[in-house]
């Protein structure tokens, strides 16, 4: 996957997916979804010294994180789990991953965004749930 910046490329691996399925006190179906930021490749510099101050602010239902900030780099590794809880009957239709640059004075760089489809059957290769720590449930590419 690729987001075209004007400056540069910026490549990277899907976020890996993990998913489990339980019933929560009142019955409704809960799907708790891991989603692992791993790391960006050929980043755009937006500092002085050539580099950028990497960060991801992932968005999924609701529900939003932020990786920590990877200083003067063009190739950052995050390595960063989000745990989240959704309603299993009504999963939103995207994550959308937005890409800055963290700068110490005025407002931060924005480099881009990435949107990724969320498609629930997608989610399990073989239609079976499997909890985050199942040793067969593999992380999609």
């Amino acid at each position: 996957m690729a987001i075209t910046s004007a400056s540069s490329i910026i490549t990277l691996p899907l976020p890996a997916l993990e998913t489990q399925l339980s019933t929560d006190e009142d019955e409704s179906v809960v799907a708790r979804i891991r989603i692992l930021i791993s790391q960006a490749r050929n980043l755009a510099s937006r500092d002085r010294n050539g580099f950028s101050d990497p960060y991801v602010k992932l968005s999924i239902g609701g529900h939003k994180f932020t990786t920590n900030v990877v200083r003067k780099s063009l190739n950052p590794i995050w390595d960063a789990p989000f745990d989240i809880e959704l309603d299993a009957q009504s999963l939103p239709d995207q994550v959308t991953l937005m890409f800055w640059d963290k700068d110490r004075w005025g407002r931060d760089d924005y480099l881009g965004t990435v949107y990724i489809p969320f498609n629930a059957p997608s989610l399990w290769s073989d239609a079976t749930p499997k909890h985050f720590d199942d040793p067969q449930n593999e992380a999609s590419s």
